[in-house]
């Protein structure tokens, strides 16, 4: 029977990453991630992919998960609510994903794997490869099929001086080219940029420079879930003779669980805690913070309107943004960057130095790795649609045949026969929005309102009428939000009281006496003051009738 691959998430879009492997009517899950909303999506917190597919197939065997960032675990509760499956992961992406798991009640099955170690995910035989990227313990997979072995990179770099970590294992891929692999399914995030990527070592000797240049704190911005960076931080503090202090309740636990894992090497007496942070001569001490992405309740936005209550940033300190902005964050982190500025502190981001390097494999790299597995088929994954094509012709370039490099976005189905792969009827796919991680969904119909209502503003209309007799006792009254032109008293509220009023009495006594017949003329009365508006300029109207 073929084996079909089939992406739910991340193939089209940066994130939200969600590949389907499924053979003799089983399947397994590669990732379950997140995807963060832009200005357009109110009110949400996290997208995650649409899973009826999982439900209309007959369910979920495994899910296999390469590392810890939350664009690959982060719907892993969701899921799991869904689809008790077994979790196979490293030690430390099972750590991070256990955490959230008890933060929603949700009780699993973790398994850890080890590199080289073959394990069985429902009905494949599966080996975690490792590979380098900006969190430790990734991974990526290869899967034994009836087909082949396909071989799912995950995020993946090319840096042969990390800091702390294995290297990619370059001789293992190889080795699964050499024995022969029917496809590769390849990180594309960095497919348009040539040459290689930047060590992470390079960060570390900026910093080191930086540091030692600096006269009053320093500040870094980063992800909290870059273990590796904290540690080049860590190590230099000790170097320079200043304490360490650590912002954001993330940062903690993602650093606390590396210790304990022996990812992450803490000097002794370096860590300070925020207490004790704010004694210290501002020239002893490194703040480490969440807060890069410009979230406007982390450490760092705190700190850059003075409401920290720990920790503060004051003229003559160093901020550093190690980090890049996501998509549709570049406004926010701008925000608090000018806010730090005026409070007197250098603000130093990544045009500057190599104080941020990329987790992904530019196109040299790319090269590299295709060459050693040397697929029969390839597909590009992981990253919007003009990145899957710079990888592709990466892959051609490198003598990959054109009728085998399969470019796909989310939702459409490739099947492999025969040893031929084809592509077949799309399945029903999209996103899920989501107020909470693991939380319940948001319809489109809200989403819709929430749209609405910020760009057109809101009417209440409000009435009291009395349950029994139907008579109006208080009402209608009219309050609104983000409406131009609608004072009290001037010709608009008044078209809108007005026309309330005509539709409530239009009632008889009887329908007065019902809520939902109160609200529906209510709303009608009060639309009919902008019918005659301009197209797109026609407040929400929030009805609420009370029977005394």
């Amino acid at each position: 029977m073929a084996v079909r691959i089939i992406p739910l998430g991340g193939l089209g879009e940066v994130g939200m990453n969600s590949m389907v492997i499924e053979e003799d009517g089983r399947r397994v899950l590669v990732d379950c991630g997140v995807l963060f909303p832009n200005d357009q999506v109110l009110g949400v917190e996290v997208a995650i992919p649409d899973l009826r597919y999982l439900r209309e197939a007959g369910g979920l065997d495994a899910l296999l998960l390469t590392h810890g960032h939350e664009d690959h675990i982060g719907g892993v509760a969701s899921l799991l609510r869904e689809f008790p499956v077994p979790v196979y992961g490293t030690r430390f992406t099972l750590a991070l994903v256990r955490g959230r798991l008890i933060e929603h009640g949700i009780d699993a099955e973790l398994i850890e794997v080890v590199p080289r170690e073959r394990f069985v995910a429902g009905p494949f035989l599966v080996e975690a490869i490792r590979v380098t990227h900006s969190i430790p313990d990734a991974t990526g997979f290869a899967i034994e099929t009836g087909e082949g072995v396909i071989i799912h990179t995950g995020d993946w770099k090319i840096d042969l001086t990390p800091v702390g970590g294995d290297r990619l294992d370059l001789a293992r891929f190889a080795e699964y080219g050499k024995a022969g692999v029917v496809a590769l399914l390849s990180d594309s995030t960095n497919a348009e940029r040539e040459g290689f990527s930047i060590s992470e070592t390079a960060v570390a000797e900026t910093f080191l420079r930086r540091f030692g240049e600096a006269r009053g704190r320093v500040l870094v911005a980063l992800f909290s879930s870059n273990v590796h960076r904290v540690q080049s931080v860590l190590d230099i503090a000790a170097r320079l003779g200043r304490r360490v202090a650590l912002a954001g309740r993330s940062l903690w636990n993602n650093t606390r669980i590396a210790e304990d894992l022996g990812l992450l090497h803490v000097p002794d007496g370096v860590i300070v805690e925020s207490d004790l942070a704010g004694t210290l001569p501002p020239d002893k001490l490194i703040v480490l913070s969440t807060g890069a992405q410009g979230e406007p309740n982390s450490a760092l936005a705190r700190m850059a309107t003075g409401d920290h209550p720990k920790l503060r940033v004051e003229a003559g300190d160093t901020v550093i943004f190690s980090s890049r902005a996501i998509p549709g964050n570049e406004i926010a982190v701008t925000q608090i960057a000018n806010r730090l500025a005026k409070r007197g502190a250098v603000v130093i981001d990544r045009a500057f130095d190599p104080i941020h390097v990329s987790g992904h494999a530019q196109s040299e790299e790319q090269k590299i790795l295709i060459d050693a597995v040397r697929p029969r088929h390839f597909v590009p994954i992981h990253g919007e649609y003009r990145m899957l094509q710079a990888h592709a012709r990466t892959a051609m370039r490198m003598g990959t045949s054109p009728q085998d490099v399969f470019v796909i976005e989310d939702g459409e189905v490739l099947s492999i026969e025969s040893g031929s792969m084809r592509l077949r009827e799309p399945i029903p796919s999209g996103r899920v929005w989501l107020d909470a991680r693991g939380g319940r969904d948001v319809s489109e119909i809200v989403l819709r309102e929430r749209e609405s209502i910020s760009e057109q503003g809101m009417v209440i209309a409000i009435v009291v009428a009395d349950r029994k007799t139907g008579e109006i006792v208080r009402g209608p009254e009219l309050l609104a939000r983000g409406v131009a032109h609608f004072d009290e008293g001037g010709p608009l509220y008044e078209a809108a009281l007005r026309g309330a009023r005509e539709s409530l009495f239009g009632l008889s006594a009887p329908m007065r006496t019902m809520a939902q017949a109160l609200e529906e003329a209510l709303s009608w009365g009060v639309r009919q003051a902008f019918a005659h508006r301009e197209r797109g300029k026609r407040p929400a109207v929030l009805p609420m009738a009370v029977l005394l």
